[in-house]
């Protein structure tokens, strides 16, 4: 059998070959394409919850109550001070994506305030006060405008709600903290 001198090959040995490229093409794309509604893997709060609390903390801990099932919890920790790094600083977190699919979190900590804060975003700049279930909460902006925070300090306890949700969103999980 005599082979083929190159550059006579037919339009039906080219449309083989673009099928064969096209199918592979295809195959990654069905294996790395993600769609928008993908599942979001969720934490569970209340179960850190209590075992933060049987292991002892310094400070009583609080944690969104009555939120509905559209805050979907995707963080939870709690950090003693051999975590934080800092000699008697703990710090308690927990992560949601909002209703609106956007980022909002809370920290706890008996550190200070201004660290609570700057460990939440960068260059804070402070944009006002609300009132949040009876309770005062300084407003704060960072991270060139991209991200909010309220911020309560009572005795020596600062919490921290902030993300890249909107005040209303910040103010509803604010308003849902309760150390029960």
């Amino acid at each position: 059998m005599a082979a083929r001198r190159r550059g006579l090959e037919s339009v039906a040995d080219m449309a083989r070959s673009m099928g064969v490229v096209l199918a592979v093409v295809a195959l990654v794309v069905l294996i790395t394409i993600r769609t928008k509604g993908e599942a979001i893997r969720t934490v569970d709060v209340v179960g850190m919850y209590s075992q933060a609390k049987i292991g002892g903390t310094p400070f009583p801990l609080v944690r969104p109550v009555g939120l509905s099932a559209q805050w979907r919890p995707t963080s939870v920790y709690f950090n003693p001070p051999e975590a934080t790094g800092v000699r008697g600083v703990s710090l308690w977190h927990i992560g949601y994506v909002t209703p609106l699919d956007q980022y909002a979190g809370m920290e706890q900590s008996n550190g200070s305030a201004p660290d609570a804060l700057s460990a939440a975003m960068t260059s804070p700049e402070p944009v006002g006060s609300t009132e949040v279930a009876g309770g005062s909460w300084q407003q704060f902006s960072g991270d060139s405008g991209k991200r909010r925070a309220l911020v309560r300090t009572a005795g020596a306890v600062t919490v921290v709600v902030d993300g890249t949700a909107t005040w209303t969103e910040l103010e509803e999980l604010a308003g849902s903290l309760s150390a029960t």
